[in-house]
């Protein structure tokens, strides 16, 4: 597209390249998470009703558990007895071999999750798979999300397009919001170091912080 523009300058047909002028839309800065708000969490969760892929979706947002983990999930890591969850493989694929369990990310990644009411209700409805038994991929659960948006969308709704991920971040900042102190977060989330959660701290919705402030300026 450039040439066409020197060749039109070259030909007189135009005063100079306009592409150097143009400005090219900017979408979410490097590094910057993507975090349900609270609407955006009710809204997905309310058109992904119909899902076969619901019950994941509604885990995902009550855990914080990574998309390999979920999707590697097995019965016999629900210890109901002693009310936890059992995080110990995470699901991969690799061509030439399929699906494979692997160790989780990090020592710190092999954790037990405290079971509330409503997530075991969830695990009783279905452990992660297709009817026959087969993993589900992550091209499939990301094809799932999108399905979902669309419909958002096509509803009138602007709602931007996310990775399995997002459930990840939209949990941590809802427990921040919930006061859930950063140590409890860092071993429910799995993290190695207490500063990767705390990253997460300096990244809660401008809504929250500003909620933040005015607690504080009640102390003067």
């Amino acid at each position: 597209l450039n040439g066409c523009f020197k060749q039109a300058l070259k030909n007189g047909l135009i005063e100079r390249n306009p592409v150097p002028l143009a400005t090219l839309p900017k979408g979410r800065p490097k590094g910057q998470r993507r975090v349900f708000t609270k609407e955006e969490q009710d809204i997905f969760m309310k058109y992904a009703k119909g899902s076969y892929l619901y019950n994941l979706f509604a885990l995902a947002i009550r855990t914080g558990l990574r998309g390999g983990e979920l999707r590697g999930l097995k019965l016999s890591d629900v210890d109901k007895a002693a009310g936890l969850l059992h995080i110990e493989r995470t699901l991969k694929y690799a061509t030439g071999r399929g699906f494979f369990e692997d160790a989780p990310k990090t020592a710190t990644s092999r954790r037990d999750i405290p079971l509330t009411k409503d997530m075991i209700t969830i695990l009783d409805r279905q452990i992660f798979h297709l009817p026959d038994g087969t993993p589900i991929s992550r091209e499939r659960l990301q094809n799932e999300i999108d399905r979902i948006v669309k419909r958002i969308n096509v509803d009138g709704m602007a709602f931007e397009r996310f990775t399995p991920h997002c459930l990840r971040h939209t949990f941590a900042t809802r427990a921040i919001e919930s006061g859930m102190k950063p140590q409890t977060l860092k071993t429910i989330l799995g993290h190695s170091t207490l500063s990767m959660t705390m990253d997460l701290y300096s990244h809660v919705l401008p809504t929250t912080r500003a909620e933040e402030m005015e607690l504080i300026a009640k102390a003067f």
